[in-house]
Order: structure tokens, then C-alpha cells, then sequence
């Protein structure tokens, strides 16, 4: 798997609705929780 791949897999994963999440996504509850804004211009930006 390279490593663009694996970005799309853990996007993929992160941005799908839970039953859990009160089907909120990950992502959501995540930038919730912490209290940023991750999203700029529509898209999201996240580097580590």
C-alpha cells in the first residue's frame, strides 16, 4: 500500500458517519472535542 493510499483509507474512515457519534463523523467529533477549526475553504488540512 503506498502512502497516498493509506491517506485515503484513513480519510475514507475518519469522514464516515457512526450510529456511535450520534452519526456525527470522527473528524467532526474530533474538531469538536478540541476546539479547532480544521476546515479552510471547504477542505480540510491536517499535517503531522
Amino acid at each position: 500500500m503506498s502512502e497516498k493510499e493509506a491517506f485515503r483509507a484513513t480519510d475514507l474512515m475518519n469522514n464516515r458517519p457512526r450510529k456511535c457519534l450520534g452519526y456525527k463523523t470522527p473528524f467532526e467529533v474530533f474538531a469538536k472535542m478540541t476546539g479547532k477549526d480544521y476546515f479552510l475553504n471547504g477542505s480540510v488540512a491536517l499535517m503531522g
